[in-house]
């Protein structure tokens, strides 16, 4: 059984825009000067991992970062062995295959079951390691700062194929590799924004919604959602943070729920390297509207939601805003049971938005249509 928690959420190929799992990315890692040894095993309780990111390409090596107790784990697999390790017997090599034919065939599902599959074999033979350098949990009562997340104490690994069995070894390069967040380089000052202004070490990580991109945090005494810029999001988010901010701007009463931005995360130079907006309490029961068997949804309640649905919507484009990946896991469903509408990162999904439309009204009534068709009315 798998020890990596998760099925990779943020990796499911649902949009158009470069993906981790594209058939044309690639990463390479040279192994000149490298030097390593097999680290010992020991029989002990599996201690639980997540895996944070996944780099791989057709034909290329892959890397994937697990993340233990806030210590990160990179380990690579490489299509060339390691001296000592075995060349035709290779389980590493067998690995890369499947993973070269899930990215060919651009099927989200198989994707999915690939990157599990190794996480799982990954995970499971770092056990020794995770205890070693990871065991040490400390007092879980403090909350851990957003700099201190961002930047976790860093370890270099590789699977490698020894006797036909395969074997985690550690890699020059260890310690703490800092984060080379792009930030969105937008200057913020009062005149600006307007907005609070928070270093990373002032904000306080109280529960990981989507890795290290998506946090619920504390700072200034309020409980916010955090979305933090790195290379893969940044284009993302700061497509959000200016639609977020023109909404905001327009001035609509009563505010419509949509997320409202309540702060950035600021650098030294006054880059903008994450966003904060409202933080919403979902319905434990409906927390997101594309994880309900709308089947067992009375009909007046679901006329409600499309009713309310279509009112964001219809605002938003009053005042220039295209929302992008219209579909129902967009959708989140409050404690009061009122629609809120989120993701305004530009992208789109395939069955919901058509690429031609991506970015557009059009694009934003197609996705609605395909709502309202799923809430049956």
């Amino acid at each position: 059984m798998p020890i990596a928690e998760g099925a990779l959420p943020n990796l499911r190929l649902q949009s158009r825009r470069p993906s981790k799992y594209d058939a044309s990315s690639r990463l390479n890692h040279p192994l000149a000067g490298l030097s390593c040894y097999i680290m010992s095993t020991r029989s002990t309780f599996p201690m639980i991992s997540a895996t944070e990111e996944v780099n791989c390409g057709v034909g290329s090596d892959c890397e994937i970062t697990l993340v233990c107790n806030n210590i990160r784990f990179i380990v690579l697999l490489s299509r060339r062995p390691l001296p000592g390790s075995d060349h035709l017997t290779s389980i590493e090599e067998r690995y890369l295959k499947i993973l070269d034919g899930a990215l060919e065939s651009k099927d989200p599902l198989e994707m999915d079951t690939a990157i599990e599959e190794i996480s799982g074999l990954v995970a499971t033979h770092c056990q020794s390691i995770f205890q070693e350098f990871a065991s040490n949990i400390g007092d879980e009562s403090q909350a851990l700062d957003l700099d201190s997340c961002l930047n976790p104490e860093t370890f270099r690994l590789q699977l490698v194929t020894v006797e036909g069995k395969p074997k985690i070894i550690r890699c020059n390069g260890n310690g703490t590799i800092h984060s080379t967040f792009p930030g969105l380089h937008r200057r913020i000052t009062g005149a600006d924004l307007n907005l609070p202004k928070f270093p990373a070490k002032q904000v306080k990580v109280l529960e990981k919604y989507k890795g290290t991109s998506i946090m619920k945090v504390s700072a200034g005494g309020q409980v916010m959602c955090c979305k933090v810029v790195d290379n893969r999001t940044r284009l993302a988010i700061d497509r959000e943070f200016r639609c977020l901010r023109q909404i905001s701007a327009a001035g609509v009463d009563p505010p419509l729920r949509i997320p409202r931005l309540c702060g950035v995360i600021a650098s030294g130079n006054d880059n903008v390297l994450g966003i904060l907006m409202t933080n919403i309490t979902p319905n434990p029961e409906t927390p997101r509207l594309g994880l309900i068997d709308i089947n067992t949804v009375a009909a007046p309640r679901r006329k409600k939601w499309a009713s309310q649905i279509e009112d964001i919507i219809e605002k938003i484009h009053d005042i220039g805003v295209v929302w992008g990946d219209a579909k129902a896991d967009n959708i989140h469903i409050d404690g009061n049971d009122d629609i809120w509408v989120i993701d305004f990162g530009g992208e789109w999904t395939e069955h919901w938005v058509h690429p031609d439309l991506a970015g557009s009204v059009k694009g934003d009534l197609q996705g609605l249509k395909g709502i309202l068709h799923f809430l049956g009315v």
